[in-house]
């Protein structure tokens, strides 16, 4: 997902991102405010319980969240904003702002769920960054989530960045 909206973003340069907020630690690579808004745990849950996120969730071992004033900020624009979210949590966007959404859905390649863990797992192994409990974890919730792409609009096979970034520009 995130090399598809990096690509989006950069070929549609008025766009904005949603930079999502989180409690897991920030990778070498990683820019706070522009990757992720990096939280301790404590100043995340202080604005979760006073209502500052759409939606926010456990994954993975870590909480993730998307604050809901950069998102009406853009809305009164009248700006694209894309966000870079799981499945619950665009589930949560979608029932927020029905009719402002656009849900796009994207899965690995495979011809079933056995053959897509697969291709799932060895691009998680591939990035070379996230442990085997958060493998495993997100391996876990796979089926769970496929289970939900008929709730979104549109729906894509990732076999190849390239295709799959043309056919969402082609569509949108």
């Amino acid at each position: 997902k995130t090399s598809i909206c990096k690509r989006l973003l950069k070929s549609n340069s008025k766009w904005l991102f949603s930079v999502s907020a989180t409690t897991r630690n920030k990778r070498d690579y990683e820019v706070d405010g522009k990757d992720y808004i990096f939280m301790k745990k404590e100043k995340f849950d202080h604005a979760e319980k006073f209502g500052e996120f759409i939606e926010s969730e456990w994954v993975h071992g870590n909480k993730y969240g998307t604050l809901y004033k950069p998102i009406e900020d853009s809305l009164d624009n009248g700006d694209v904003m894309l966000l870079d979210i799981d499945v619950i949590g665009g589930k949560n966007v979608m029932e927020e702002f029905p009719e402002d959404t656009l849900s796009i859905f994207i899965e690995p390649p495979g011809l079933n769920i056995a053959e897509q863990k697969i291709t799932l797992e060895d691009r998680l192994r591939s990035r070379g960054d996230d442990q085997t409990t958060q493998i495993k974890n997100r391996l876990k919730r796979f089926e769970k989530e496929m289970e939900s792409k008929e709730h979104f609009d549109l729906h894509y096979i990732n076999e190849n960045l390239e295709e799959t970034i043309n056919l969402i520009e082609k569509d949108i």
